[in-house]
């Protein structure tokens, strides 16, 4: 029998970790409070990236932060669960190339019937390079759902 403390070091050392985590927590870029929330989508400047929409802030407290939202609408839980894997490690990777810290809220706008990963995937790759650019910094927040 292996202890608890073994294992979790085992798993740390583990080419499947996930190495986009900050100090191996997932709580550094969540959202601080629900009126984070709010502010973000009230605010925050829309960017459109085929089935993902994203609300884009700058950063308050000079941490990115994000949020993924799946509608319920959208499909079961296990396929709310398989967007945001699929999108965590494509932002959280990326969060280290941008210029300025940002708050980025994504919304999927996919259901189960037309579920397809590999395109949700791709405008995910395309919507963290374009933050990557930063050029949402300036904009950001100026009149809610302005398309660029």
């Amino acid at each position: 029998m292996y202890s608890a403390a073994a294992v979790q070091k085992a798993a740390k050392g583990s080419p499947l970790a996930m190495s986009f985590t900050k100090n191996s927590s997932l709580k550094n870029f969540r959202f601080p409070s629900k009126a984070s929330y709010n502010i973000v989508a009230s605010k925050g400047k829309r960017v459109k990236f085929g089935f993902l929409s994203l609300k884009i802030l700058q950063s308050p407290d000079s941490c990115t932060r994000f949020c993924f939202i799946v509608r319920k609408k959208s499909g079961c839980a296990v396929f709310r669960n398989r967007c945001r894997r699929v999108l965590r490690p494509i932002f959280f990777n990326e969060a280290k190339n941008f210029k300025a810290p940002l708050w980025i809220m994504a919304i999927v706008e996919m259901n189960a019937e037309n579920a397809d990963w590999k395109a949700l995937r791709a405008c995910g790759e395309e919507a963290a390079e374009e933050l990557g650019h930063n050029r949402f910094c300036k904009r950001a927040g100026s009149g809610g759902s302005a398309k660029p």
